[in-house]
């Protein structure tokens, strides 16, 4: 359990640190791919928060949905990204897609 958790903080770091770096400014390989993007990170975040045994599940949904909100958060801060409230809707379909593929456990 303790190597899932290392693994969960590990993914949320990578995920904050890709989410805040500069963008590079090319075209994307469709039309909203960043969401696409986002609801996998957070999708994979639900997977190894229930690998680590994090509980109750509403309280995971609760901490992954304000990461995604306070990445926007700090999107807003920085001089190359913009906060999107689409990209928030996105990490939690990611969220939604996970408790309903991989279970939501006990709560």
């Amino acid at each position: 359990m303790a190597g899932w958790r290392v693994a969960f903080a590990c993914a949320a770091v990578a995920i904050l640190f890709l989410a805040l770096m500069p963008g590079t400014g090319g075209q994307d390989w469709f039309v909203h791919a960043d969401k696409l993007r986002h609801a996998a990170a957070f999708l994979a975040l639900w997977a190894i928060g229930k690998q680590a045994r994090f509980q109750p599940s509403w309280a995971l949904a609760a901490v992954l949905l304000a990461f995604g909100i306070g990445i926007e958060l700090a999107q807003a801060l920085t001089p190359t990204r913009e906060p999107s409230l689409g990209d928030v809707l996105a990490d939690a379909l990611g969220i939604a897609a996970g408790r309903w593929l991989l279970g939501g456990g006990a709560g």
